[in-house]
């Protein structure tokens, strides 16, 4: 019987939506079981404390963060006191009552602990919210040319690409690291994998040794809970996403300013200083937080999201979509899957920029109202909530402990 769940995460708080998962998770499955919640990175969540869950934070830097460079470089590989803090853990722990599920590791924990499950035979789960497990910068994206990276990882071909978004010996660095990884993961024995899209699914598989099992379980979304937008009203186009080249911010940028249309960025990033002075047409809001962001929602009269890489899910689509606002979305990631095309929304070509502004401008000529009650009529609201996750995560828990 389950009695106990361990979540694992580079961070204590919420940074990024692979972490809002796992503190959401955390705090929600606390309310049913002895919950423990492992990261590195401080500050702490205060809600984790209140809802019950039990927190083990290191306090580290993240590898990025770490000013002494030589530490960063052999403890972002591997962490042995990290590993110690870990084992002290799980041998309070019984493995046949036990889950420990990964969300995040690659920042500022490392594969050390996974050579902790292997060893204790704990039951291992790891969330797919990137693709670390498989490809060495974790996004099958070739950040120099700005495209989807098709080579095998960790092939000749591969090896030999400067695809990282920093310098090629970071690229090299980050092959050693998922070649410790791949080492000490094909050491768990009862190693499961949950993907969030079908498209994670799809890729991830035919990387998987075969007799690992992949479970679906979608990500839950902040649901609002107010009326929809009245689009017939707004006449600004949304995009929100980290201010990075994977993102697509300026094809974003650039499509609403051909098209002489009015455009809102949230978000932060290195790019954001450069787009203010190329696109000072578009809003730039930076970086918002819940109740900032339902602000800027309901200003929308459209969301357009440019992802040019493998987006794993597309979160903020499907936060947009519980507005009531039709979505603009690229085919190659996984937020096409939450789009009818014509229907609820538009589809391009992934990073073409005139695909876009054809779709930006079908958008335009259609009749918005119909194209808006599809959209709402389309979004189960109760799919995407934390209760249904933490359900479905618990129903996978439990196949997992009992086999």
């Amino acid at each position: 019987m389950l009695k106990n769940i361990v979540i694992v995460n580079d961070w204590a708080s919420i940074e990024g939506g692979a972490a809002n998962v796992a503190i959401n998770s955390a705090i929600g499955l606390a309310k049913h079981y002895c919950v423990y919640l492992f990261s590195a990175v401080q500050p702490i969540d205060s809600r984790l404390k209140k809802a019950g869950v039990n927190v083990i934070c290191i306090g580290k830097k993240d590898v990025l963060h770490d000013e002494n460079r030589f530490r960063a470089i052999c403890k972002g590989l591997w962490d042995n006191e990290t590993k110690r803090e870990f084992e002290h853990l799980l041998a309070t722990l019984d493995p046949a009552e036990s889950i420990i599920h990964f969300h995040t590791w690659t920042k500022a924990l490392t594969a050390s602990l996974y050579a902790v499950t292997a060893k204790m035979d704990f039951r291992t789960v790891i969330t797919l919210h990137d693709f670390f497990c498989f490809c060495p910068n974790g996004g099958f994206y070739d950040y120099q040319r700005n495209e989807i990276c098709t080579k095998r990882p960790i092939s000749l071909a591969c090896l030999v690409c400067n695809c990282d978004v920093r310098s090629y010996p970071q690229k090299i660095w980050r092959s050693i690291r998922m070649k410790i990884q791949n080492r000490v993961l094909a050491r768990n024995k009862k190693l499961y994998f949950i993907s969030i899209s079908a498209l994670t699914r799809r890729i991830c598989v035919s990387l998987i040794n075969g007799s690992r099992k992949v479970y679906t379980v979608v990500d839950p979304v902040e649901i609002n809970g107010n009326q929809p937008n009245k689009l017939l009203e707004n006449d600004k186009y949304l995009f929100m996403a980290r201010l990075s080249p994977e993102k697509g911010a300026e094809l974003f940028c650039q499509a609403v300013t051909d098209l002489n249309l009015k455009g809102i960025v949230l978000g932060d990033g290195y790019l954001r200083k450069e787009l203010m002075e190329k696109y000072p047409n578009i809003e730039f809001a930076g970086w918002v937080t819940a109740g900032d962001k339902q602000f800027y929602f309901k200003q929308a009269k459209a969301f357009v999201f440019t992802s040019l890489w493998y987006e794993t899910f597309g979160l903020s689509v499907a936060e947009a979509r519980s507005y009531g606002i039709p979505c603009i979305v690229p085919d190659a990631c996984a937020a096409s899957e939450q789009i009818i095309d014509g229907e609820t929304g538009y589809i391009f070509k992934t990073g073409n920029l005139d695909s876009l502004k054809e779709a930006i401008t079908k958008y335009e000529n259609t009749d918005i109202q119909s194209m808006q009650n599809n959209a709402i009529n389309k979004f189960i609201a109760n799919d995407w909530s934390l209760k249904s996750h933490i359900r479905n995560l618990v129903q996978v828990y439990n196949e997992i402990i009992t086999e």
